[in-house]
């Protein structure tokens, strides 16, 4: 539940979800002043708030960025969960896993992923998000794995396809801010990440058909659900804690 709101400096500037407003204009500080040289002083003045209340919502500048940097895994880490049951087979799940990480690093008004890039995400006190990280590209590792088993993918595959399919859906972080916003980049980077495995473009084609199926009902079924509470943590299932081959 979000903490009961507390008054702005300016009661007119907007009637937004303050925490949601915090969060937006930490992160468009953070990207264009860095992590250090933004004050939470200046982050409670883009919003409108007093000092004081933005420490009601989020008590520490470092909770802020450690919600930022969890939405650029968070939707990935649940949708993988999911992959796990669907039975879609190693193509459709990997188009699936590329076409929504890609989506959700270009989702949003911000580039949340370039966060990652800055020199304090590196410390000690968000570890949890680089382990996290490597969870879902054991998660990548696991799908092109199981495609190679299938004899779907050519043998050698599996030595460095999954560190170029990740890299290359990581790859939206620092692309121009045009191809972000392309509603069909998340598609055609899918699509990218099937030919880098080795499937001939007619499989590719029946792949992508069964994984928008699978995207469309997964949308719909998720459609009436209770949103996630912000900040929350999600907790990664066990079958995407997997060993590096």
């Amino acid at each position: 539940m979000s903490p009961v709101g507390r008054p702005r400096a300016d009661p007119r500037s907007s009637t937004a979800d303050p925490q949601e407003e915090i969060l937006q204009a930490a992160a468009e500080l953070f990207a264009s002043e860095g992590y250090t040289a933004t004050s939470t002083r200046a982050i409670a003045q883009a919003v409108g708030l007093r000092q004081a209340s933005l420490f009601h919502y989020y008590p520490r500048k470092e909770a802020i960025l450690a919600e930022l940097l969890d939405r650029t895994l968070r939707p990935t880490l649940e949708m993988s969960r999911r992959l796990e049951q669907a039975g879609l087979g190693p193509e459709a799940t990997l188009w699936v896993l590329a076409e929504r990480d890609v989506g959700n690093l270009c989702a949003g008004p911000h580039n949340l992923g370039a966060l990652q890039l800055l020199p304090e995400a590196r410390g000690e006190q968000f570890a949890w998000f680089w382990r996290r990280r490597q969870r879902l590209s054991s998660f990548y590792r696991r799908a092109i794995r199981a495609g190679v088993e299938a004899e779907l993918f050519p043998a050698g595959t599996g030595a460095t396809a999954p560190d170029l399919v990740f890299g290359l859906v990581e790859s939206v972080i620092t692309a121009k801010a045009v191809v972000r916003a392309d509603p069909t980049t998340p598609q055609q980077i899918a699509d990218a990440a099937l030919r880098m495995v080795g499937v001939p473009q007619q499989r590719l084609e029946r792949a992508r058909a069964r994984a928008v199926r699978f995207i469309e009902h997964d949308l719909e079924a998720d459609s009436g659900a209770e949103p996630s509470v912000p900040g929350g943590r999600l907790q990664v299932p066990l079958s995407v804690q997997a060993t590096e081959a």
